[in-house]
């Protein structure tokens, strides 16, 4: 065990232990919170996976918690500048970041980010979101194997889109290059929509996207839809192979959670941490993020805490072997 994993480890069991003696208080402090506007930061622009459903989250936050809560979207790094402007909020509540898997490897990418992931506080777990692997349809393939076959027999002559350096999609890609063992130029996009748009244009001819996008766009004829990142098929469209239907083991979908600034109080957390539970287990809500091609899974702070030790070092790993890093 390195003295990372060491430092980690005694942090996380702090963090399990503080959370635990303070349960009993936080709920009795919780006073007034909120008494005013809460603003949600999203790490990618308008109209995207993850900037919808964290609008679908919000309206229903909302009226929970009896104030507004306002998406502010603050794309780019892979949603490191949205991290970065979490971390030095004051930790009062009013800003909240949701966020997915990415931001925890975004120090191993980015240069100077402004942000130790580990200080961020966890409020809970929402759900998690696959990604999906489509191309224009032009290109010579109509399935995975078909992709790979077709990548072998050209290393390096194609390129595909994600929405930006170091998110999950991008990591998917990597995952799946060295799953399948091919290799394909890498070109990063601010967000989903302006990839998109270049690959049905055929500026570029394969993209690792969010799932509802590309399903509304393959519907329409304008790319071809091949498979999803996630172990299991998508509810949302049972029609379309996972990847691990020809790469067998294959799993990369982004968890999805809420934080707040570092040395926000537990009464907040765990005011925030019950919302969460209360919102997600809406019926409609359930319904719309399965629509958006998501699942819904809730956890305590202590069990993200546990959920940020297992990813950083799962997706870590990706991020090393591919050696992904931007200056």
């Amino acid at each position: 065990m390195s003295m990372n994993d060491m430092k980690l480890g005694r942090r996380l069991a702090l963090t399990v232990l503080g959370f635990g003696l303070a349960v009993p208080r936080a709920f009795a402090q919780a006073g007034t919170y909120p008494s005013r506007a809460i603003k949600l930061l999203v790490g990618y622009p308008p109209g995207g996976g993850a900037d919808i459903l964290a609008r679908i989250f919000a309206n229903k936050l909302s009226p929970l918690l009896g104030q507004p809560v306002v998406v502010e979207n603050r794309p780019g790094a892979g949603s490191t500048i949205a991290a970065a402007a979490l971390a030095s909020a004051p930790p009062d509540g009013y800003t909240l970041f949701f966020a997915e898997s990415g931001i925890l490897v975004g120090t191993t990418i980015y240069d100077k980010v402004g942000y130790d992931p580990l200080t961020l506080t966890p409020i809970g777990a929402l759900g998690n979101l696959p990604y999906s692997l489509v191309v224009n349809p032009a290109f010579p393939a109509t399935n995975v194997r078909e992709l790979i076959d077709v990548l072998k027999a050209s290393p390096g002559k194609y390129s595909y889109a994600s929405p930006g350096v170091g998110n999950i999609a991008h990591l998917s890609a990597e995952m799946f290059q060295k799953a399948a063992g091919v290799q394909i130029v890498h070109v990063p996009y601010k967000g989903g929509t302006p990839a998109l748009a270049d690959l049905v244009s055929g500026q570029v001819p394969i993209c690792f996207v969010s799932l509802p996008p590309a399903l509304a766009l393959a519907r329409s004829g304008k790319l071809r839809l091949l498979a999803v990142t996630s172990a299991k098929r998508s509810p949302v469209a049972p029609d379309v192979p996972a990847i691990s239907e020809t790469l067998p083991g294959f799993n990369a979908a982004a968890s999805i959670f809420l934080l707040a600034p570092p040395e926000t109080p537990a009464a907040i957390v765990y005011r925030l941490n019950a919302a969460i539970r209360t919102v997600m287990a809406m019926p409609e809500v359930l319904a719309d993020f399965i629509a958006q091609g998501a699942t819904v899974e809730t956890s305590t702070p202590q069990q993200l805490t546990a959920l940020f030790h297992q990813e950083l070092g799962s997706w870590g790993s990706i991020v090393k072997s591919a050696g992904v890093r931007m200056e």
